[in-house]
């Protein structure tokens, strides 16, 4: 079972956009996949077409189990949705010993292929279990400057996540809102390719139609034809993934 966490410090790049993405590619493809919802804003739920609702919380906190509280929001894709009660969990844990694993334990209990963890802005006590709990990150970075500072946070934060004992690597670094009219998307994506090399995907281009998926409950595979350049960048993300 391989759990991937896609993260990254800042807010705004498109983090449950490409969670929502590569965990339903990798339904389509014919693997079983959870994905969960550790943003306390809950919008992965609304990418889904479904509503925000407290079970990560409820299955953390020991009110649901794991079994009671996913759905299957699309065929071999199964969802524990969040909501703003995921928030009052980093208070909940504050106590708890070895606290940065407590997410780790109640994921063995699941039986997939995947699990995708889609997490919020901010480095806190959710970030910390989503690592732990993590064999590789994927990393959706904008393409401007203060996102790029990101990138270098968030592998500064993987470094500690591997002092202390757990590997945890970059499967991927995905530019997106990328703005083909703009010399500022050309200027960051040239460095990150030039600072990250391989690890550095095609980007994800800015458009008003990537915007409107969620409005209609939908993932990129199902409100884009598949020749749409988004779609060819999320396939391409869906290949890295699989070693294709």
């Amino acid at each position: 079972m391989r759990i991937i966490a896609i993260v990254l410090q800042k807010g705004g790049t498109g983090k449950t956009t490409t969670a929502c993405a590569l965990a339903h590619g990798l339904a389509r493809r014919g693997f079983t996949v959870t994905l969960l919802d550790l943003d306390a804003q809950g919008n992965a739920a609304l990418c889904l077409g479904l509503k925000p609702r407290p079970r990560f919380y409820e299955v953390m906190t020991g009110r649901l189990s794991m079994a009671e509280a996913l759905i299957e929001a699309r065929p071999g894709l199964w969802f524990l949705a969040g909501d703003t009660s995921t928030a009052k969990l980093k208070m909940a844990w504050a106590g708890e010993t070895y606290r940065e694993t407590l997410l780790a334990r109640a994921l063995a209990v699941l039986e997939c292929d995947f699990i995708i963890l889609d997490t919020g802005p901010g480095r806190d006590l959710l970030h910390d279990n989503a690592h732990h709990a993590s064999n590789e990150v994927c990393i959706p970075v904008a393409c401007d400057y203060l996102a790029l500072v990101g990138v270098g946070q968030e592998l500064e934060t993987l470094k500690e996540v591997r002092e202390h004992g757990h590997p945890v690597e970059v499967t991927a670094i995905l530019p997106t809102f990328y703005d083909e009219t703009t010399l500022e998307s050309a200027i960051n994506r040239k460095r990150l390719e030039d600072t990250f090399g391989s690890l550095v995907l095609e980007p994800v281009p800015r458009t008003v139609k990537l915007r409107e998926a969620p409005a209609f409950g939908k993932t990129v595979w199902e409100y884009l034809p598949a020749e749409h350049k988004v779609c060819q960048a999320y396939e391409k993300l869906l290949r890295r993934v699989l070693h294709e």
